[in-house]
């Protein structure tokens, strides 16, 4: 204390006023150990006592306060009056006059920002005796209240461009000193690695919808170690799905359609792309369940063809050796007409020289009995030749009948085939027509050979009256000759309708070649087909697979299927009958 009161009377603190003053406020060396600059004035504003934290601020601040008071000195501030810092000293000092509780206060002196507060301590009377006056330096603490505040500004400028897309702004360092500007470097620094690592991600990403999932992502550490977690999750669900993919694929190709596909183990939209697999999986079972049903029926069908067409080449070559013996058959029967013609010509010569030649006539009539005998034998030869011809025409018919529906069976592969049946058929009712007309001309031609043969007998028996029934004769021998001219004739015409007929059943057996032939690609397709689908492994149904869909046939082969079901005794569903 003692050094404090001699540096204090160095400076005008050693009057009588100082000791008063130090008496009644405290002990001054307590003062000059305080870190806060520290004074005292009298009640007069004149400064006594200045604590060493107060010379220290004053001298660091005295070049700025040199700039409005040129003749400042820092450690000669005592025995002068506060005027000395205020450009207003009357308003300073009306105010601490009437001071009566501590006062706050502020003011700018060479660009410094000074901030006092002033205790004023009176007397048990009530007298201001002094003052106590704190002093602070605020112009750094100003300044970092306005770096402070600017930088508030920027961050929430940066935070708006960044929320509108620009996030290539950030804050300018050189707006800001030297400790806000670190500041501001590491928030951009700060900003820029959370944006590296976005981008780093997004990278990553990119790689993973390209189909790169070996992408090797930087192992981030501390907090950020969530994110690698995340996208190795990210790369392992695409991988697991696609393999599951690939997988499914490879069956599909291999024909493993019977796999067992687990959608519900598959989380979010990936479960949409195995459930589209199992879809595809559970259409194309349903699918080769009724291709494969179908071909059995194709197949089953195609075997009644083939059996059918070897039957109907079978047939047609017994009908074609038929026809040839019935044409031989015919051909001998037109030569014996032809005789019986010749000879009924010969008797009718006979029959006019009768007249002038009994007993030649006599001879002549032993002759011509013997021919009417043998006309008649020809003529029941000729019967049943014709029978023959006709139960050839019925069996020729019932054929072409059996072609019709097989060809309708084939469908439109049989159109041609019935064309050719039905020509047969007409054919075969030509050939019956023709046998029965000859049937009916043989038949007549018999009852006048027994006729001629009566009279032949009478005129043996009476050959007296041959003179005078010699004209009945010639008139019966003429009746005799025109039969054999008509006989003639249709022989003739059987003799055509059986080339006909052989002309058809030659086109036959053709045709049944062919449709044997065609029957055995449709095997050989039908067997390449299950083939095929015996490639496939396929799961079983969970219902029974519905009818076969006739939808989209013609109605004319609609028709034809089921005239020829209908001949089998069965039915289509109504359905099927309502397209049809």
């Amino acid at each position: 204390m003692a050094e404090t009161v001699a540096r204090g009377a160095g400076k005008g603190l050693a009057d009588g006023n100082l000791e008063a003053l130090a008496g009644q406020i405290g002990v001054l060396h307590t003062l000059d150990h305080l870190t806060n600059p520290v004074m005292l004035a009298d009640p007069d504003m004149i400064v006594r006592f200045v604590n060493e934290a107060g010379y220290r601020m004053f001298e660091a601040i005295e070049e700025d306060i040199r700039r409005d008071l040129p003749h400042f000195t820092a450690r000669d501030v005592v025995g002068k009056s506060i005027d000395f810092f205020h450009k207003n000293p009357s308003y300073q000092r009306r105010i601490m006059t009437d001071i009566a509780d501590p006062h706050d206060g502020k003011f700018t002196i060479g660009g410094r920002r000074l901030a006092f507060r002033v205790i004023p301590h009176r007397n048990a009377a009530g007298k201001l005796v002094g003052m106590l006056v704190e002093w602070q330096d605020r112009t750094e603490f100003a300044e970092n209240e306005a770096q402070i505040v600017m930088l508030v500004h920027e961050l929430k400028e940066m935070s708006v461009a960044h929320q509108a897309g620009r996030i290539h702004e950030y804050i300018d360092p050189a707006k800001f000193n030297a400790v806000f500007a670190d500041v501001v470097e590491r928030v951009n620094h700060m900003v820029k690695d959370h944006i590296a690592t976005k981008r780093k991600i997004i990278t990553c990403v990119e790689a993973y919808a390209e189909g790169r999932f070996d992408y090797e992502l930087e192992r981030f550490s501390g907090d950020r170690a969530f994110i690698n977690e995340a996208m190795d999750g990210i790369a392992t669900s695409f991988r697991r799905t696609i393999r599951e993919i690939q997988s499914m694929s490879v069956d599909i190709v291999e024909g493993r359609l019977d796999r067992d596909i687990r959608p519900e183990d598959f989380p979010g939209e990936f479960r949409l792309i195995v459930e589209a697999f199992e879809r595809a999986y559970a259409g194309l079972n349903e699918t080769f369940h009724q291709i494969s049903d179908q071909v059995q029926q194709v197949t089953a069908t195609v075997d009644q063809i083939a059996s059918s067409a070897h039957s109907l080449a079978d047939n047609a070559q017994v009908q074609s050796t038929s026809v040839d013996e019935i044409s031989a058959s015919a051909e001998e029967t037109d030569t014996q007409v032809r005789a019986n013609a010749s000879s009924a010509n010969m008797a009718s010569h006979r029959a006019s020289s009768a007249s002038t030649a009994t007993k030649e006539g006599q001879d002549k009539v032993i002759g011509m009995v013997q021919a009417m005998e043998a006309i008649r034998s020809s003529s029941d030869d000729i019967a049943k030749i014709i029978k023959v011809i006709d139960e050839i025409a019925f069996q020729t018919n019932l054929l072409a009948l059996n072609a019709a529906v097989e060809a309708a069976r084939a469908g439109q592969y049989g159109r041609g085939f019935a064309v050719v049946a039905q020509e047969v058929r007409n054919l075969a009712g030509r050939s019956a027509r023709a046998a029965r007309e000859s049937s009916d001309l043989i038949e007549d031609a018999s009852q006048r050979v027994a006729s001629g043969v009566s009279i032949a007998d009478e005129t043996r028996r009476a050959f007296d009256r041959i003179s005078h029934d010699i004209a009945e004769v010639e008139t019966l021998v003429g009746s005799i000759a025109s039969s054999g001219d008509e006989q003639s004739r249709a022989v003739a015409q059987i003799t055509t309708a059986i080339g006909e007929v052989a002309n058809a059943a030659t086109a036959t057996s053709s045709q049944a070649e062919q449709l044997a032939a065609g029957a055995a690609e449709l095997q050989t397709s039908s067997e390449a087909m299950r083939a095929a689908i015996n490639h496939f492994r396929l799961r079983r149904p969970a219902k029974p697979n519905g009818p076969l869909n006739l939808e989209g046939l013609p109605t004319d082969l609609m028709d034809k299927i089921s005239t020829m079901l209908a001949g089998r005794g069965i039915a289509l569903p109504e359905a099927e009958k309502r397209r049809a």
